[in-house]
């Protein structure tokens, strides 16, 4: 049919110039971002896949970089624990020079007070390191985490608070008279150390009590003290002081009363070898209060008044001369006991008290001047009170080599530190080697499914660009194709 409306032609050559311009719009969008899928619809799966690989490459880069921080402290801690190793080195040296009968008072105050600074300064490193404003030890080793990257990709790191408190007291203690006769060296200052390097060939009257009693009707129970009976009165009808009814009992006459009802008190058997409280406030006087009984005294003190006079007291020794536990100790005199040890009975003598608190001595033993012994490490209140509770002027002095035994452990708890520090550091070194090659691999697969292929999209838009050109020469001919229809008229 000749008309002078569009042909079949110019439809087919236009459809074609409108698609090839679309591929050449396409090829120019990839080639300017760089991105094959550029256009809104082109491979939406594959966006998806890039969208999750670019999550996994970005993720374990900032692995790497956390990695990198955590080394650091890591890092951090090895150089403290190496100072702190280099302190207990000095105080090692000044430990063996103090062990020495040859010393003076004044040498021995010397090398206290320098043992003293250095141990000081050992606390205040352990205390007070910090990265990045974070304590360096924690409270649990291998406690803190660090991210990898996601997908549980998670490590545990941390190194560990150490315990030098067999060392180090905290609180300070004053140094109290070695003997009756004798101040011994920096009487009266105040130590944090545990042992002092003097404590080695020093005669001391270890655990002696307080040789003045305690009323606790006048004087009170003060605070944070532990205290002994020593005597007790018969109450009003003749009976011992107990618990079976408290509705019997008159605060102004009755002591057991008076002790069970106070605040933060707790009593324990003078006998006890464990850690069991006794308990007096209503028990049908199965627990009369009996003389040896430990009062233990909280942060709240037994004012004065508060407990009858029935009730006779003396303080144990919770100074620079008490004994503590899991320490060896010489007898260098035994003063006015006999050294003879009956456990059997409610004795209460210092050779008996040594012996409930220590193993290896038996009832019926007798101590002896130059005797070594060991101070249980789980001896209980009770022990451990009257230990530290003696009346009868026996003398001491601390095995030779126990401020060095205390730096030794210390040295094997560092030891163990450095060992958690540098196998964590060596554990992230891995990780962060096997987490840059998955770095890689996922960042490669990003660019696989996400960047454009230069060489071949320049050709696919040469190709396009040429339809684009042969297109438009075609529609120009189809359009040309009704001037034949004006010869008709001509």
């Amino acid at each position: 049919m000749a008309n002078i409306g569009a042909t079949t032609a110019f439809y087919k050559v236009e459809t074609s110039l409108t698609r090839a311009n679309n591929e050449v719009s396409k090829s120019m969008e990839r080639l300017a971002t760089g991105k094959q899928n550029a256009n809104a619809g082109d491979r939406s799966s594959y966006v998806a896949m890039a969208d999750t690989f670019r999550l996994d490459f970005v993720g374990t880069k900032a692995g790497i970089k956390g990695a990198s921080v955590v080394m650091g402290y890591l890092e951090t801690g090895m150089r403290v624990l190496d100072s702190a190793s280099a302190l207990l080195a000095r105080l090692q040296e000044l430990a063996v020079l103090g062990a020495n009968d040859t010393n003076t008072t004044a040498d021995h105050e010397a090398i206290n007070l320098e043992a003293e600074a250095i141990a000081d300064e050992f606390n205040r490193l352990m205390t007070t390191s910090t990265y990045k404003g974070r304590d360096v030890f924690n409270d649990t080793a291998n406690s803190l985490y660090v991210s990898m990257g996601g997908r549980d990709q998670e490590m545990t790191f941390g190194v560990g608070r150490i315990d030098y408190s067999t060392l180090y007291l905290g609180t300070a203690q004053t140094v109290g008279a070695a003997t009756s006769t004798s101040d011994g060296p920096n009487k009266d200052a105040e130590f944090n150390l545990a042992h002092l390097p003097s404590d080695a060939v020093v005669i001391k009257e270890m655990g002696k009590a307080a040789s003045t009693a305690i009323d606790g009707s006048s004087d009170g129970l003060s605070a944070s003290k532990t205290f002994i009976i020593t005597s007790q009165d018969a109450d009003a009808d003749g009976t011992d002081m107990e618990a079976a009814d408290q509705s019997n009992y008159n605060a102004t006459d009755e002591a057991a009363y008076d002790l069970a009802s106070s605040t933060g008190v707790s009593i324990y058997r003078g006998n006890n070898s464990d850690d069991t409280a006794i308990d007096i406030s209503n028990d049908a006087g199965t627990n009369e209060l009996q003389v040896g009984d430990v009062i233990v005294v909280d942060t709240t003190a037994v004012a004065a008044g508060d407990i009858s006079s029935e009730l006779t007291f003396k303080e144990v020794n919770s100074s620079s001369t008490r004994f503590l536990a899991g320490h060896e100790y010489e007898i260098v005199s035994l003063g006015d006991s006999d050294g003879v040890v009956d456990t059997t009975s409610t004795n209460f003598d210092d050779a008996t008290a040594i012996a409930r608190a220590v193993s290896g001595i038996a009832n019926g033993d007798t101590l002896v001047v130059g005797q070594k012994f060991t101070v249980d490490a789980d001896a209980s209140v009770a022990e451990l009170a009257h230990l530290n509770a003696m009346t009868e002027n026996m003398t001491f002095r601390m095995s030779s080599d126990t401020l060095t035994k205390d730096i030794e452990a210390m040295q094997a708890l560092l030891n163990t530190a450095r060992v958690q520090a540098g196998s964590q550091y060596g554990a992230l070194e891995s990780a962060v080697n096997y987490t840059t090659d998955l770095t890689a691999q996922y960042e490669l697969g990003y660019n696989t499914v996400n960047d454009v292929n230069f060489s071949m999209e320049t050709a696919h838009l040469a190709k396009n660009q040429i339809l684009q050109q042969a297109a438009t020469a075609m529609l120009a001919q189809a359009n040309s194709g009704q001037q034949g229809l004006l010869q008709l008229i001509s």
